[in-house]
């Protein structure tokens, strides 16, 4: 009796054992699996694409990021296709050997979450040679490295419009920006080098913090306004937003406050509310006139 209880113990003993190391093992495991280790090719992608952190939703051209972490050597971390939209969630990493994200063509960036790009030539390459297409980082906040340009767009228009963004460069003669056509619209903006385009650059509402060893900001066509210091080609910038947080009127401009939208948007659903349901109600009335002259001569037709 006493060797069998002495071994059932020895059993249970082995078994716990296994199992601890197991347990202190599968963390590693899950973090390793969990890293994706090549380029995410949804530029090509013809239906729902899946991995650890991110979801591309085929049909309506979404693609979601949540806790992405894409370490690669390949030239591309992430290729992404014309007309589409991504969502940041949670805290996305991608790191590249040359090109962190690649865009196609008109893409949305958006989100409550952020973005860390760690690329060895390009954070965001702007392929695209179409110059009525645009890359738009509406909400989110990202932090890019890079080796030559945190931002490259020779066609496309590049906007900045709120939440933050913080470039770092760490090659010489890189710059944090440099495209065609850029707008840097809202939230806060911070690089260690120049923002540069061939053709327009707007500044406006913005937080910003630039220090390059060149113009901070340099444009065929600058327009500057609506921050807290004036910019004469300086190397520095550090200013902060003097807009008004409320928005503009989209209907009617800037001269306007945004809540005139709604006020109009609300009159109008009332105009069409009064179109369908006043005239059902004089019909009714009629109705219920006719009903009662006509009982009062004898004829109730409702019985």
């Amino acid at each position: 009796m006493k060797n069998t209880l002495n071994r059932i113990t020895a059993v249970i003993l082995t078994v716990i054992t296994v199992f601890s190391f197991a347990v202190i093992a599968l963390p590693s495991q899950i973090a390793a699996s969990d890293t994706v280790t090549t380029t995410v090719n949804i530029a090509t992608a013809d239906r729902n694409m899946s991995g650890p952190g991110y979801y591309w939703a085929n049909r309506f051209d979404t693609l979601t990021l949540t806790n992405l972490n894409l370490d690669t050597d390949e030239d591309f971390g992430l290729r992404l296709p014309n007309n589409c939209t991504v969502i940041l969630e949670g805290k996305n990493y991608i790191k590249a050997g040359k090109y962190g994200i690649s865009c196609s063509g008109n893409v949305v960036f958006k989100g409550n979450g952020s973005l860390t790009i760690d690329a060895g030539e390009i954070g965001i390459y702007l392929v695209t040679q179409d110059s009525t297409q645009k890359i738009r980082l509406i909400t989110g906040d990202y932090t890019v490295t890079a080796g030559k340009y945190g931002v490259y767009s020779e066609a496309a228009d590049f906007s900045f419009v709120d939440g933050t963004m913080s470039i770092n460069m760490i090659g010489d003669s890189s710059y944090a920006i440099l495209g065609r056509c850029v707008n840097l619209l809202g939230g806060k903006f911070s690089a260690n080098a120049s923002v540069e385009t061939t053709q327009e650059l707007v500044v406006d509402g913005i937080d910003i913090k630039i220090e390059s060893s060149n113009p901070a900001l340099a444009s065929k066509n600058l327009k500057v306004k609506n921050i807290s210091a004036e910019y004469n080609g300086e190397n520095t910038i550090n200013a902060s937003s003097t807009a008004s947080k409320s928005r503009s009127s989209i209907i009617f401009g800037d001269s306007i406050p945004g809540f005139v939208d709604y006020i109009l948007l609300a009159v109008f659903a009332l105009g069409i509310a009064a179109a369908v349901f006043i005239p059902s109600l004089r019909r009714k009335k009629k109705a219920e006139a006719l009903y009662k002259r006509l009982a009062d001569e004898g004829y109730d037709i409702r019985r």
